[in-house]
């Protein structure tokens, strides 16, 4: 995750500006709507975006990390606030970037119905009435306007659940015993002691164990 977060923000990271120039230097469609490319490392790397894309909202200024009509910088994604509209869309995974800098014959097409014509020029009074700035990078940050990212305030979102925990976990936690002998229980409650029926289905056990 804070490798996804330092890439769409453009960290000052040589391995960042490597894999942007190396692998997207075409703005047409973000990373995250193409087919995976680049080292297995990366594409591991970027198979956690759809869990980083709930956890935060993109402020686009370049407008070539984010899609245009199903991205999270609106509100509402744009293909579903503009159905109509985006029915004629030519590329409906292009990027802001694309979108704002192609006329009308490259984003739709033509001739629009009377429905569709009157949602562009809501969505132009609307949505794309404010400054871009090809010089200023998109801006992907938390939930709440929280600029700061951290491996703490992730894994408390993924891990918030509807279930009740087991009052088992609070006992061992809270009890006197070693460290080890806690993450022990631990695991044989969460069922992740490698037995040999968990190693066999994870095809790590072969013959005898």
């Amino acid at each position: 995750m804070k490798h996804l977060n330092n890439f769409y923000n453009h960290a000052e990271l040589p391995w960042v500006k490597l894999t942007w120039s190396k692998l997207y230097g075409n703005s047409q469609t973000p990373p995250q709507a193409r087919s995976p490319v680049g080292s297995f490392w990366w594409k591991e790397v970027l198979k956690l975006f759809g869990e980083y894309r709930k956890l935060t909202e993109c402020t686009p200024n370049q407008g070539t990390s984010d899609l245009f009509w199903s991205g999270n910088w609106s509100p509402t994604p744009l293909k579903d606030r503009y159905p109509q509209l985006f029915s004629f869309s030519r590329k409906p995974r292009c990027s802001i970037r694309f979108f704002i800098d192609h006329e009308m014959e490259a984003n739709f097409r033509l001739p629009l119905s009377t429905q569709a014509g009157g949602q562009l020029g809501e969505l132009a009074n609307s949505e794309l009435n404010r400054a871009w700035d090809e010089n200023v990078s998109d801006i992907w940050k938390l939930h709440g306007n929280n600029t700061f990212f951290s491996s703490k305030k992730v894994y408390k979102a993924l891990s918030q659940s509807t279930e009740e925990a087991s009052p088992l976990f609070s006992w061992l936690w809270s009890s006197n015993n070693l460290g080890k002998h806690k993450f022990f229980f631990w695991l044989l409650l969460r069922d992740r002691l490698s037995t040999r029926n968990l190693l066999r289905i994870k095809k790590y056990a072969s013959g005898r164990l």
